[in-house]
């Protein structure tokens, strides 16, 4: 438990020190450019627009509530896409052929860019919660999809092996074998997947739903409101860091009780 805790403790200092080099790199790139302060918001303009100035509470007010918007889209569609490529994992070690059917198409549909199949999903679907959970599934399945079969088919010789002189089959092997030996290969997708939720999130509500962060970003261009703009992105990537931040330090916390159970 102590050894955990102190890992813990630092890979929380870890994330403060990334986010303040974010902050500084921020500052320093706007200021080596000589962007301007009415376009380009200093983290200092973007605090006072936050907690500081007089408008600030209906400003923090507004951006977690677009905050929660894109955090319940990307939620849910990171959760299904998770749940969509663990099944279909399953079902394509119990039956290979299926994999040569699905796989080809899988990959074509992923390889178009999200900004030209938003409008595609959007007619089909509808406006709503609908098309931006079908988006951010698409999104990430086939990677989480590729890193959980890769875990259930590493199964060692031996293993195998041994399953099959107890006259175990298919079945045997992946249940008792294969999926508590994908568990890392799992973690890591949840991990990975995280980044890719929310921007396949926020571009859906840009190009689709005008909702989120992703729609007050899009908005807050076209009127000119650049302090909301980069108070926005700013949040939504502070939360993006801390969220995946947190899921690798589960993701090695899972990876060192495996390897101690080895």
């Amino acid at each position: 438990m102590r050894d955990n805790s102190a890992f813990i403790v630092k890979r929380l200092v870890n994330m403060l020190l990334a986010i303040v080099l974010v902050v500084v790199l921020w500052h320093a790139v706007l200021e080596l450019f000589h962007v301007n302060q009415m376009i380009g918001k200093r983290p200092l303009q973007v605090w006072d627009y936050l907690f500081s100035g007089q408008q600030a509470a209906t400003n923090r007010a507004t951006v977690l509530a677009n905050l929660a918007v894109t955090v319940r889209d990307a939620g849910i569609g990171y959760l299904a896409g998770l749940l969509f490529a663990f099944v279909l994992a399953l079902l394509f070690c119990l039956l290979p052929v299926l994999e040569n059917i699905v796989m080809p198409t899988a990959m074509v549909l992923r390889s178009i860019p999200l900004v030209v199949l938003t409008p595609l999903i959007t007619l089909i679907m509808g406006i709503g919660q609908k098309s931006v959970t079908v988006l951010v599934i698409i999104v990430v399945f086939l990677p989480a999809l590729a890193n959980i079969l890769f875990g259930l088919r590493n199964v060692s010789a031996n293993s195998s092996d041994m399953v099959k002189a107890f006259g175990g089959g298919t079945w045997t092997l992946l249940t008792k074998v294969a999926l508590p030996g994908s568990v890392p290969s799992l973690m890591a997708s949840a991990k990975v997947s995280i980044p890719s939720a929310v921007v396949g999130a926020m571009i859906a509500e840009w190009l689709s739903t005008g909702t989120g962060l992703g729609g007050s970003i899009s908005k807050s261009v076209a009127m000119f409101s650049y302090a909301q703009m980069w108070a926005s992105a700013i949040t939504i990537a502070l939360v993006t860091m801390i969220a995946y931040s947190l899921m690798s330090i589960l993701d090695d916390l899972v990876n060192q009780r495996f390897e101690q159970g080895e």
